[in-house]
């Protein structure tokens, strides 16, 4: 497996935060906006593994995004692009992995705008899962718990969304997990994590077709 740090115009993005209709995340956190493509083009990890069929560019490394929310710990926010090494094609995903107390329904759908319209996807992923657990001599700590959700997005959405990209903006671009009743999660995006993002891919796939020609 060969790991290559690439340099890549990103803002890994951002605030996740569990909601009723009036608590949405408003603001990117300052530390977040205060980053610089520059800062982050040197954090963000490619892998390429001749064992897989696409070639992996995360922004998982590019900001330190662990943090304290209502109701949770949001552990990792981050974007992920699948390029086939066949075709070039691409698969771009948006990551969530959060810990939490209390109950939580797996996220089924999620939505968005873009175009100027609401649109709505689907959740690919929806995972929960305990660890942590205390030895059955500590029965007053509880085990922790874990969630993940993960779903796509279309090419131009990912490129609506690094066109919003302006230095030092905190506005981020919104999105909301439902479970299809009343349980809810509103999170946001850097728009600089899509422009880098798009930015490498871009180099990765100049460089994989170059070797293989």
């Amino acid at each position: 497996m060969k790991r290559v740090r690439m340099t890549l115009l990103t803002l890994a993005g951002t605030a996740l935060i569990w909601s009723t209709a009036g608590a949405a995340q408003d603001k990117l956190p300052k530390g977040l906006s205060r980053l610089t493509p520059e800062t982050v083009t040197e954090r963000i990890e490619v892998t390429d593994d001749p064992l897989e069929p696409y070639i992996l560019v995360s922004t998982k490394d590019a900001w330190a995004r662990g943090r304290a929310i209502d109701g949770a710990h949001a552990r990792d926010v981050h974007l992920r692009a699948l390029v086939d090494r066949r075709s070039g094609a691409v698969q771009w995903q948006v990551w969530h992995e959060l810990t939490y107390r209390g109950i939580i329904q797996d996220m089924t759908e999620v939505n968005y705008r873009a175009g100027g319209r609401l649109q709505k996807t689907d959740v690919l992923i929806a995972k929960r899962w305990y660890d942590d657990c205390p030895s059955v001599d500590a029965i007053q700590t509880a085990c922790r718990k874990y969630a993940r959700f993960v779903f796509e997005l279309p090419g131009n959405v990912v490129e609506e969304i690094a066109a919003d990209y302006s230095p030092g903006d905190r506005a981020p671009w919104r999105l909301r997990f439902s479970d299809g009743n009343d349980g809810m999660i509103t999170s946001g995006l850097a728009p600089a994590e899509a422009a880098g993002l798009i930015e490498a891919v871009a180099k990765v796939r100049r460089e994989h077709m170059a070797s293989t020609n």
